[in-house]
């Protein structure tokens, strides 16, 4: 029994701009924040949290390093970089510092996972599994809490909320 196909062919993606769309933005309108700059602490959890298993990731441990909103938007290859810096800048200064306080709670807890997991793995030849695991998996327990006020804040709170 012979079967009809027919092929249809894909059509070009278009940028948005030029199927007069509106313009990509990473921002959540509501909030006037993007959720992009998280990514930075949910890389770091995924690496404390496979570290215990897989050692050779400690050298991607030590490059992390905090990044503030601005610089991470700045350097972003991201189409919408500029459109998250203009509105991180448009928010009322009293969420822009809440959130900014949630960052830098963030900030402290990943830089001291950063050098605990250092020290753990400083001396190849004194590396305890047991150790190591449940120091990494505290660090990522922690940064996990944060993440989620952070983005319980970023995706819920209405911009010009105190």
């Amino acid at each position: 029994m012979p079967l009809d196909v027919q092929l249809i062919e894909p059509k070009p993606l278009q940028d948005p701009e030029e199927a007069g769309g509106a313009k990509r933005t990473l921002v959540n309108p509501a909030v006037g924040l993007a959720n992009d700059y998280l990514n930075l602490f949910h890389e770091l959890v995924m690496i404390l949290e496979q570290l215990p298993q897989m050692p050779e990731l400690i050298e991607g441990l030590l490059t992390w390093r905090p990044v503030s909103h601005r610089e991470h938007f700045e350097r972003s290859p991201l189409s919408g970089g500029h459109s998250a810096l203009e509105a991180y800048e448009r928010l009322s200064p009293s969420f822009r510092r809440r959130f900014e306080s949630e960052l830098e709670e963030l900030d402290v807890v990943a830089v001291a996972s950063v050098a605990a997991a250092r020290r753990l793995f400083k001396d190849e030849r004194m590396y305890d599994f047991a150790r190591s695991a449940a120091t990494c998996e505290r660090a990522a327990q922690k940064l996990r809490i944060l993440l989620a006020r952070a983005t319980r804040l970023l995706k819920h709170a209405p911009a010009d909320s105190a």
